[in-house]
């Protein structure tokens, strides 16, 4: 009994001394650089929408299933295979394979701009750290191993500097970090107040829900798993509707070719 009790206080003075965002930024550059190494693999994506009527039934409903193509330099390809359980026809599928023989004859330089402007949109990650004011609520054993959970809630005063950080003053969430890689291995993000988009003002409604779960392939490299989002959506036409969205990524394998041309 001693020892459980040494144990927990150990742990206790640990988690004391460990500044939360300090954690949660780490966490983000090891995103980062897992994000480039995804790039490297091929996996099946599943795509379910859902949309709903105003009473929260279900009115349709649609499934799409991917392969994610590798292209080298940190490209990919999102191959459309099928649509509701069905292969796509033959003027789809005709008109998918062109545009794949297209991306594959580009020029090195030209799949870095394709990469850039990838990274570009996702610039918004790097302002996580500063945005939110962060809290290690405890730990929480999950099947990737040992994980710190963080609340994260709006910091006052934060002004965003990318296109897509504005959403964050409006956001709260939950983050489990891997204890041991310092990754995310899920994130759960809820809108407190409406948010819009662009300058068609897509907007989603307070309550819209996100949660992002990544997984740790056998190679040590962490990959997306499932993303799940339910939202209320309102466009500058005011068309409302109510949606649930679910990607589901498997079969991931390495394109060992393909591994050289990686941008570090």
């Amino acid at each position: 009994m001693r020892v459980l009790w040494v144990f927990l206080l150990a742990a206790g003075t640990f988690m004391a001394q460990m500044d939360p965002r300090d954690l949660v930024r780490q966490s983000i550059r090891n995103g980062e650089a897992s994000w480039k190494e995804s790039f490297d693999y091929y996996c099946a994506k599943r795509a379910v929408d859902r949309q709903f009527d105003s009473t929260g039934h279900l009115k349709s409903s649609e499934e799409d299933v991917y392969n994610i193509i590798p292209l080298g330099d940190n490209t990919s390809f999102q191959e459309q295979v099928e649509h509701d359980g069905e292969p796509l026809p033959s003027e789809e599928r005709s008109k998918i394979e062109k545009e794949l023989e297209h991306l594959r004859a580009e020029s090195p330089a030209q799949k870095l701009r394709h990469f850039d402007k990838e990274l570009a949109e996702r610039s918004y990650m790097k302002e996580v750290p500063d945005a939110f004011d962060f809290e290690i609520r405890g730990e929480e054993n999950l099947p990737t191993g040992p994980a710190w959970v963080v609340s994260a809630t709006p910091h006052p005063g934060y002004e965003p500097q990318s296109r897509y950080a504005h959403m964050f003053p409006k956001m709260r969430g939950t983050l489990w970090i891997d204890e041991k890689d310092m990754q995310w291995v899920k994130a759960d993000a809820v809108a407190t107040e409406t948010v819009t988009f662009g300058i068609f003002l897509a907007r989603l409604s307070k309550g819209s829900h996100i949660i992002l779960e990544q997984m740790k392939l056998a190679d040590g490299t962490w990959v997306p798993k499932q993303i799940t989002a339910r939202a209320d959506a309102r466009t500058f036409l005011f068309f409302t509707h109510n949606f649930e969205q679910d990607l589901t990524y498997s079969g991931y394998h390495k394109a060992a070719s393909l591994t050289a041309s990686r941008k570090p």
